[in-house]
């Protein structure tokens, strides 16, 4: 009975054995046809690109409406998340209570305006204040 349990036991792991075999058989034949369309692909898409720079190095990719559009799409896009930036700028600014440097740019032109003016009446006081002769 040993003997038979033993040898139906053997048989079990030898069909499971085969069946593992066929999957792993199926499973590296699809990687293969999986490699394979993904090797074409690769060529395929570097002949395009191949293309396109032959046209971009031509000057003629330049010139295609589709390209235009994208870079007027691109200067848009650029300066609308310059706007954002610049406000959170702002606010950040106005949140930590620092002088932005507009502001002290103000602050200097009026310190130097102020400064003449200044320099001005002193030195009207101090020709009021000399005698004539």
């Amino acid at each position: 009975m040993k003997n038979g349990k033993g040898h139906s036991l053997q048989q079990f792991v030898k069909g499971q054995l085969e069946e593992a075999r066929e999957r792993f058989d199926n499973f590296e034949k699809e990687a293969e046809q999986v490699l394979k369309k993904l090797i074409a692909r690769g060529k395929a898409q570097r002949k395009e690109l191949e293309g396109l720079i032959v046209k971009l190095n031509a000057g003629e990719l330049l010139s295609s409406p589709a390209v235009k559009q994208l870079g007027k799409r691109a200067s848009q896009a650029r300066s609308e998340l310059r706007k954002r930036l610049d406000l959170l700028q702002a606010r950040v600014v106005q949140a930590s209570g620092v002088a932005t440097q507009r502001q002290v740019r103000d602050i200097n032109r009026e310190l130097g305006r102020l400064s003449k003016k200044l320099d001005t009446l002193i030195g009207k006081r101090a020709e009021a204040r000399q005698p004539t002769a």
